[in-house]
């Protein structure tokens, strides 16, 4: 199978299926370099890490009904804008 056969296939790929592969590739082109890193130790350490990525959300924060927000920021910029002035 070529490259260009493989992306369409990559791409449809879930997150945590993309954290493997990007894993695999990592080991393989280590091992074809005379490296070894794959251990136990990083078996378990890589399933920790997928799991805590499964369990987390995402939290998007936006100014856009951040009313407070913007009124400190103003405040701030009094202040700022005077000594600029000045």
């Amino acid at each position: 199978m070529s490259l260009t056969e493989l992306f369409p296939v990559v791409s449809q790929l879930s997150h945590q299926d993309n954290l493997r592969l990007i894993h695999f590739l990592l080991l393989t082109v280590a091992k074809e370099e005379g490296y070894e890193l794959q251990t136990t130790e990083t078996q378990t350490q890589e399933n920790l890490l997928l799991k805590q990525l499964e369990a987390t959300e995402a939290v998007v924060w936006s100014p856009h009904d951040a009313h407070e927000a913007a009124q400190t920021l103003s405040e701030l910029l009094v202040p700022a804008k005077q000594d600029g002035n000045a």
